[in-house]
């Protein structure tokens, strides 16, 4: 008898506990879930070069397209994405990880541009190079300085890819908070 007792109530508490609680976080490849895109990166402000160790600024705008094909409002709670640069022909380097904690709505079905600046300080930049990046650096033979000397001379034309990797983007609505993953190239 006090088995089947136990039983029973073991299955009742997880079927209350499956069926009580408000969704988590919900994958992003079901229908009507907002999705993310790199749509260019514009440069936001440049000073001239310092040798270092000096800082030298580099301020760059990425806008993404936020797309909302849902029949809700949805909003915005956390947007974090990690930055490289090309530092050798299809070889990428982390520079950055910028991270926002904007309240916005984006309404629905549309899509909507979000903005986030990053302002690179060459001396972290030199800094993640010579510790993050060190085994990668070393296998490419590349000097840090003069990786960051080249990309300072040559964002102005854009002639390094720049990658928008290992985003992340949490939105809230009526329907729960979606969890959404994402990333981008940039030129295309």
């Amino acid at each position: 008898m006090r088995r089947l007792f136990f039983m029973l109530m073991t299955v009742t508490l997880i079927v209350w506990g499956m069926t009580a609680c408000k969704p988590g976080l919900l994958p992003t490849e079901e229908a009507g879930k907002p999705r993310v895109t790199l749509e260019r990166v514009e440069i936001m402000r440049l000073v001239p070069w310092v040798e270092l160790p000096a800082p030298t600024l580099l301020g760059l705008g990425y806008v993404f397209n936020i797309d909302n094909p849902s029949g809700y409002n949805i909003k915005l709670e956390n947007f974090k994405f990690a930055t490289f640069f090309e530092g050798a022909p299809g070889e990428y380097l982390s520079v950055s990880v910028p991270t926002t904690y904007d309240t916005m709505y984006f309404p629905s079905k549309t899509v909507s541009q979000y903005r986030v600046v990053d302002i690179l300080d060459s001396g972290a930049v030199w800094r993640s190079l010579i510790i993050a990046n060190r085994p990668k650096m070393d296998a490419l033979k590349l000097d840090p300085v003069a990786t960051i000397k080249n990309w300072y001379a040559k964002v102005g034309d854009f002639a390094f890819g720049i990658r928008v990797g290992e985003g992340m983007a949490v939105f809230s609505s009526e329907k729960g908070d979606s969890f959404v993953p994402f990333e981008g190239k940039f030129p295309k």
